[in-house]
């Protein structure tokens, strides 16, 4: 009952979400956003459609446009673009069932983050790495990095990363047979992804959360799994996915008692196979297995004699190719350490060829000096007439760099929000792991305090790289993000926590947005800390919208918790308000709170609202009520 009624209220909240994204044709958006770019602005969409590509199992695509990019991005010198090539070179080759080769590109790709510092990024291409060494049976080599991925997780706390590790754990148990403990599991990890609206991540989970249930014999949950699978498939065209949810249909469908629609999803099946070409075998061998269940329980014992046939043919056809794949392998370690001692073969002779060609070189330097005295007349002519042409060259030169460093201009633009936002990391990693060493509490809180800041600064940067308008923040996505990467960093539950959330889907520049997003971590901080002390169902409020209606326009900023307020919080320094204070008005002074210095949290949030020209305001209004409101400038 509680799986089903979990998975009947995620349900509703996604599927309000997955319903509005339409179908995206990644071919025609492709080619004609790839149109006018330069080779290094066309990283980030050649990141988009590989992807593509590769779900789709056009690998031979995928493979040569990788390769493009990467010299591309080894040329221009961008380490964080030639890692994530890499990484997608891994991603292709494990897909494709080339593990070894797949490994290879991890392990360069894992390098060059270990050397820039890319916390989250080692730890999640750690999780892929110990599933490629499960697959190949190398337990050794999977525990290795799987103590890794656990270190890293525990010093740096990546909420990214969550999902893996509880994905891995949930693998650990059914490998044990406890299959409570790993559906327990899969939900975290979805809840985790939910809330980090990870959406193609979230119904890969989901589906595989429905095969746990089928083996737990929980058939009505996983039927109601698999079908809002299939609903997302549909609508965002994902044909391999919309292929996986058929052949996983039948099953829960057959222990039903719902024989006809176990068939006919299981036919469906086998007329979309072509759609993973690399997989077919299996996938017949499962369909047909389906097939021969679903015939002895119609009583229809010939068809299902004829179905475990064709099942045992393709089984036999997997383990043959699996076989085959093997002695591939060891041929190719074989063959490439042939090549290896030839190559170093082959340097030795050069070696010694290079220097018997030095010895003939000395010789030929005296002659090219006499022929260079004879026609340094010759090239005195000749120079004049070159710098003719060279004024020319640089004219057309100088005109072709002016087009070209516009061009790259932007993309240099997001590389450095995204090395500032990078470096913030490092900044707060350095702070969380300074607290930890720290004994005074209050040291501890002020470390962890300003760390909270600067992750605030380091979204906004975040907000700026992964926006083409480099001038202007997203301020709706830095605030949803802002408050609810804060909730769940104090631990509250999404599911159980009112938090409603309405901003205004604008632009704001970055002398607004830097210190605006401070004052709302501050005040998010103070509500999260102090005011649901004693709340049974917390509610936060946070409202951010434009004025333009009245004599005066500009930006309204309120937030609102359901907590003891500013008389009952029992922290004045923390609930911002000073002493004998109720309400502070706005378009006046703000007396209380400006004659009293109080505490760096006061202090920062009135220096920074005086340094965008606004006023604020702290009451009671059943909990506490913050109202900031910034002018439009003139």
């Amino acid at each position: 009952m509680r799986t089903g009624l979990f998975i009947f209220l995620l349900s509703l909240g996604i599927s309000s979400r997955a319903q509005t994204l339409p179908p995206i044709d990644y071919d025609s958006l492709f080619q004609r956003r790839m149109a006018g770019l330069s080779p290094v602005q066309r990283f980030e969409w050649t990141n988009k459609y590989v992807i593509f590509l590769n779900e789709h199992s056009r690998f031979a695509e995928a493979r040569t446009l990788l390769r493009t990019s990467l010299r591309a991005a080894q040329q221009a010198h961008l380490t964080a673009w030639t890692a994530r090539f890499y990484e997608l070179s891994g991603y292709i080759e494990e897909t494709n069932g080339n593990l070894v080769r797949s490994v290879d590109f991890f392990l360069k790709a894992l390098a060059i983050y270990q050397a820039t510092y890319a916390f989250e990024q080692q730890q999640q291409l750690c999780v892929h790495i110990i599933g490629v060494y499960s697959s190949l049976q190398n337990l050794d080599k999977r525990q290795e990095y799987n103590q890794q991925a656990t270190t890293l997780q525990r010093e740096y706390h990546q909420l990214s990363m969550l999902p893996f590790m509880y994905a891995d754990k949930a693998d650990d148990f059914v490998n044990a047979g406890k299959l409570d403990s790993a559906l327990a599991y899969g939900r975290k990890a979805m809840t985790v992804l939910w809330v980090t609206r990870k959406w193609q991540q979230f119904y890969s989970y989901l589906d595989g959360y429905g095969v746990l249930l089928t083996d737990g014999g929980q058939y009505r949950e996983a039927e109601k799994t698999f079908r809002q699978c299939l609903t997302y498939s549909l609508q965002q065209g994902d044909k391999r996915r919309e292929l996986y949810e058929y052949i996983h249909l039948p099953e829960p469908l057959l222990h039903l008692g719902r024989l006809d629609e176990a068939a006919h999803y299981a036919k469906l099946a086998l007329s979309r196979i072509e759609l993973d070409p690399e997989r077919q075998d299996e996938h017949r061998m499962q369909v047909y297995e389906s097939l021969t269940h679903i015939a002895e329980a119609r009583g229809q014992y010939k068809q299902a004699l004829v179905y475990e046939r064709l099942s045992n043919q393709y089984r036999n056809a997997v383990l043959s190719v699996e076989k085959n794949r093997q002695i591939a392998e060891v041929e190719t370690r074989y063959q490439t350490a042939q090549k290896q001692a030839r190559i170093n073969q082959l340097s030795i002779d050069n070696q010694r060829q290079l220097t018997q060609i030095s010895w003939q070189a000395v010789g030929l330097i005296a002659l090219i000096a006499l022929l260079g005295l004879a026609l340094w007349q010759y090239r005195v002519i000749r120079q004049v007439n070159a710098r003719l042409r060279t004024t020319s060259q640089v004219v057309s030169e100088n005109n072709r760099q002016i087009s070209q460093q516009s061009d790259r201009l932007g993309v240099l633009m997001q590389e450095l929000h995204h090395r500032v936002k990078n470096n913030l990391a490092i900044v707060s990693s350095l702070m969380r792991m300074q607290s930890k060493r720290l004994d005074d509490p209050r040291a501890v809180q002020a470390v962890q305090d300003g760390q909270r800041r600067v992750e605030a600064i380091s979204l906004i940067h975040q907000q700026f790289y992964q926006n083409e308008n480099l001038a202007d923040v997203p301020i709706k996505a830095y605030v949803t993000e802002l408050t609810e990467g804060l909730l769940v960093g104090y631990g509250f539950d999404p599911d159980t926590f009112d938090c409603k959330v309405e901003v205004a889907d604008i632009q704001l520049d970055v002398d607004v947005a830097v210190p605006l997003g401070l004052i709302l971590n501050e005040v998010l901080t103070n509500a999260f800390k102090y005011a649901y002390a004693n709340v049974t169902k917390p509610r936060l409020s946070v409202r951010l919208q434009p004025v333009t209606d009245g004599p005066a326009t500009g930006l309204l900023i309120e937030v609102q918790d359901n907590g003891p307020g500013l008389e009952g919080s029992g922290r004045t320094d923390a609930r911002l308000e000073g002493p004998g204070q109720t309400d502070t008005q706005l378009g006046g002074a703000i007396p209380a709170v400006s004659r009293r210095k109080g505490s760096f949290g006061q202090r920062l949030i009135r220096e920074l609202t005086g340094q965008i020209g606004g006023e604020m305001s702290l009451t009671t209004r059943h909990g506490t009520y913050f109202r900031l409101w910034i002018p439009t400038p003139a």
